[in-house]
């Protein structure tokens, strides 16, 4: 049975953080055109807990970055938190930072007030 790993999660830390926490489980490779790809991989003898892979061209060291989490499923989240005690963000969270408009309109049920009102909350 082969099982496909999916992007499960983000996490927002810098590479730093990053390799303080896992610096076992780290691979490094160098690719000139498209940037070098960081890469930590944790697995057991029963599979992979999760992965974080990203291709950057320019690493600086102290910037924050959002970094992938793949796993098998949503567990491989919670399998990263008890490893790096880092908190993770889920695909939901990361969609709703990165896209959308800047506001969100609330609507009621009720017809007359769906009409004659509109609520926006500026977040």
């Amino acid at each position: 049975m082969t099982k496909e790993l999916k992007k499960v999660g983000y996490v927002y830390c810098t590479f730093e953080q990053l390799q303080n926490k896992l610096e076992n489980y780290f691979s490094f490779y160098k690719n000139n055109k498209k940037g070098n790809i960081y890469k930590w991989n944790v697995e057991t003898n029963i599979g992979i807990n999760f992965l974080i892979v990203k291709s950057i061209k320019n690493l600086d060291y102290c910037n924050l970055f959002y970094w992938p989490i793949f796993g098998y499923n949503a567990a491989s989240l919670e399998k990263f938190k008890i490893h790096t005690n880092l908190n993770y963000i889920s695909l939901k969270e990361y969609e709703s930072l990165k896209g959308g408009a800047p506001y969100q309109v609330f609507k009621s049920n009720d017809k007359f007030i769906n009409d004659h009102f509109t609520f926006v909350s500026y977040e």
